[in-house]
């Protein structure tokens, strides 16, 4: 057998060398399974054929296999330690052998602080996987989506896969004609239009918090409700009326539980494809399944309707683009667009606010000072003057940058021929990742970092010390479309808020119960955050 054992093992290095260190494999592991099987049914075949008994086909295969992995695995180690091109970069051994390593120390959804961990111990450099390295620099986050970078959106952007959107191509030519459908939904004229109709919806939360008298508010839940109802006016011009009923919807659940196993995965996205594939009804791998039901249910309800809408929506922008590419695409890949557009904006609508929201009540309810600020500030009833107001945009940039919507994602892929940043060769087709809760939180970028002093925002700029390091949306071609949306959303919530209650934790609360349970999980997850909301006299 000893033959057996010994072309199992240079089979399993010819492997790695001629099949599996090329190209990308992460959308092939059904079919990399499917192979492998094929490869043992033939060995099995090929034993029995040459009349080898039940117990030596099961012996010999089974050591040919072993042998196999073994040099599998062993060469991409080796590979991996000592010649890879990223192995002169610091980092834990591990990290460099397999991204397992990582995904098993966040599975508690807290790679924000894990990061932090490895930047305070590794420095600015940290290579964080085989492939991957994660930069911890005040001009990080701008540098990998600059105009003139020659970055692309990393493997974890194909999580849609089959469905496509502006949001998760990884085609930059794509991405620049996708994006025209977003940007015109969200242009200043479009703007105007959604404007009033979230004033009025901050107007009904405030209604619905007022049942509540003395008693404690679940911000989560009431901000899930608005941020929900608000995705709904804004992108199929329907309300769905949570606020106003003071009731959640099952898309909302299915979009956390969806969330929650995106998370850990971030880096080994390759998993999730496999559950998709393969376990498409287990667990939390079906609320994936139901979010894309629900849309593509909201989206046909859309369609469907007899006569033009009277409001405005992003969905009419979208289907302007769907019915362009009737003679573009085949009728399957444009189901497919308008799906996964019509998903990344669901997600993308009602869940990134929400947390923003969260972490609003928590700070001015710690500091309750800055709620008066603002209130002196909201003399004015012009729904464009209250984005204005220094203090109030203050407030919402320090939440932005204390907790990001996304807290450590967006990574990227360098290009054919590298990327230089500060002086450092960063090899071609890596993985770079600029993680932004950690970034925002530099002495390098801002000066007591993780104090919450709105004032740098306006009249005390000294405190920033380097602004390429504020992105929470992004920057250039790849900055969030929905900027200015989130930031109508959070000022118009908080002014509306801040004009009929003052806010406070409720009693017994823990303050330190939403830093607990943050979470990371694609978005940022704040822990519970409880508070009793004073009615004005």
């Amino acid at each position: 057998m000893l033959h057996l054992a010994l072309a199992g093992a240079i089979t399993g290095v010819l492997a790695h060398h001629g099949i599996f260190i090329h190209g990308e494999w992460h959308m092939k592991i059904p079919q990399i399974i499917m192979g492998h099987m094929m490869l043992l049914g033939v060995v099995v075949y090929v034993l029995v054929n040459y009349h080898s008994s039940l117990a030596t086909t099961i012996i010999a295969s089974g050591l040919t296999s072993s042998c196999y992995f073994s040099s599998l695995f062993a060469s991409m180690t080796i590979y991996r330690l000592f010649f890879h091109a990223t192995s002169q970069f610091p980092g834990p051994t591990l990290a460099a052998v397999t991204k397992l390593w990582h995904v098993f120390h966040t599975l508690d959804s807290r790679n924000y602080k894990f990061l932090e961990t490895l930047h305070s111990k590794y420095g600015p450099f940290v290579r964080t996987g085989p492939n991957e390295i994660s930069i911890f620099h005040p001009a990080a986050i701008q540098a990998l989506d600059a105009w003139k970078s020659q970055t692309t959106k990393d493997v974890w952007y194909d999580v849609l896969k089959p469905h496509e959107s502006a949001v998760f191509t990884r085609d930059n030519i794509l991405h620049k004609e996708w994006r025209r459908s977003w940007s015109q939904s969200l242009s200043k004229k479009c703007m105007d239009e959604y404007r009033p109709r979230i004033a009025e919806l901050a107007q009904v939360l405030s209604q619905s918090i007022s049942v509540y008298g003395d008693n404690p508010v679940d911000i989560d839940e009431v901000m899930s409700w608005f941020s929900f109802d608000a995705m709904g006016e804004v992108l199929f011009g329907e309300d769905f009326g949570l606020t106003h009923s003071r009731s959640m919807h099952s898309g909302i659940l299915h979009r956390d539980r969806a969330l929650s196993i995106l998370g850990p995965l971030e880096g080994a996205i390759w998993i999730a494809r496999f559950g998709f594939s393969l376990a498409p009804y287990y667990g939390r791998v079906k609320d994936w399944f139901k979010m894309v039901a629900f849309c593509d249910e909201q989206t046909k309800k859309r369609i469907e309707r007899t006569t033009p809408s009277a409001k405005l929506d992003m969905a009419s922008f979208f289907l302007e683009e769907y019915n362009r590419n009737l003679k573009k695409m085949d009728d399957r890949t444009r189901d497919l667009l308008l799906s996964g557009t019509m998903l990344s904006a669901v997600v993308a609508g009602s869940d990134t606010t929400r947390a923003s929201l969260i972490a609003a009540c928590w700070y001015l309810s710690k500091y309750p000072i800055h709620a008066e600020r603002i209130r002196s500030e909201l003399q004015v009833t012009d729904l464009d003057a209250i984005l204005t107001l220094p203090h109030l945009n203050g407030v919402v940039n320090e939440v932005l940058r204390l907790v990001p919507p996304a807290m450590t994602g967006n990574s990227r892929i360098t290009g054919p021929n590298g990327f230089v940043f500060n002086d450092t060769f960063i090899p071609p087709f890596t993985k770079v990742t600029a993680p932004k809760y950690i970034i925002m939180r530099m002495e390098a970028a801002f000066a007591f970092p993780n104090e919450f002093i709105p004032e740098r925002w306006y009249s005390r700029p000294e405190l920033i010390r380097d602004e390429r390091a504020f992105g929470p949306f992004g920057f250039g071609n790849r900055q969030c479309v929905g900027k200015s949306l989130a930031y109508t959303e959070l000022c118009f919530v908080i002014a509306t808020l801040l004009r009929r209650y003052q806010i406070r934790f409720a009693p017994d609360y823990d303050p330190d119960t939403m830093w607990r349970d943050m979470r990371d999980q694609v978005t940022a997850q704040p822990g519970q955050v409880l508070c009793v909301f004073d009615r004005l006299s």
